[in-house]
């Protein structure tokens, strides 16, 4: 019951804040005592405008053709070959993916849309959402940093399946699934991938 007090508190001094002139931040303490949030106002409101601007360029952007989006699908990951390979153009924006096998057992799967024109931009604008954490007894989610941007990690508690989400390149929404593949190897493949 507190916690569904203290964010419409949060919210309240946000709105205040912001149109407080002043150029510190404002530090909310819940009413235990033990949970502290300082918000500094201008900082949203300047990621909220750069948020804003973002999304107005993308939206002027030509989505990726087919083509194009095949080429951004490496042809190998991991050693192994990729197959099954989809792109779709709908809404107005791009998705392609593919599977690469790498035993009976191991498989990677790579999506990546791209959030170029109206739909697409919508798409990039849910990047400022990815932050939350979900436990349970059979998995977790919770929101990383990776490479400056917001990522989100995803693993089976009961099996070795996992996923990892990010943004990269100021445009593409990049999803990896493993089957028998754990969370670090996912990050390792996202990082040596060359999406821009």
């Amino acid at each position: 019951m507190r916690r569904l007090f203290f964010s419409p508190v949060i919210i309240f001094l946000l709105f205040v804040a912001c149109n407080n002139n002043k150029k510190q931040g404002v530090t909310i303490t819940s009413e235990d005592g033990k949970e502290k949030v300082t918000v500094d106002p201008g900082n949203l409101q300047k990621a909220a405008q750069e948020m804003q601007d973002r999304n107005e360029e993308l939206k002027k952007l030509k989505p990726l053709t087919l083509e194009e989006l095949k080429a951004l699908m490496p042809g190998e990951l991991l050693g192994a070959k990729q197959s099954d390979y989809n792109a779709v153009n709908y809404a107005g924006t791009g998705q392609a993916s593919a599977k690469y096998k790498i035993d009976d057992s191991t498989r990677v799967e790579l999506t990546v849309m791209d959030c170029a024109g109206a739909a697409g931009a919508g798409i990039y604008s849910m990047r400022f959402l990815m932050n939350f954490e979900q436990d349970n007894e059979q998995e977790y989610t919770k929101s990383i940093e990776f490479k400056g941007n917001k990522a989100i990690e995803n693993c089976k508690k009961t099996r070795n399946d996992c996923s990892f989400t990010y943004f990269t390149g100021d445009r593409f929404l990049v999803v990896l699934n493993g089957d028998n593949v754990g969370i670090d190897k996912l990050k390792d493949i996202a990082g040596s991938l060359n999406i821009k």
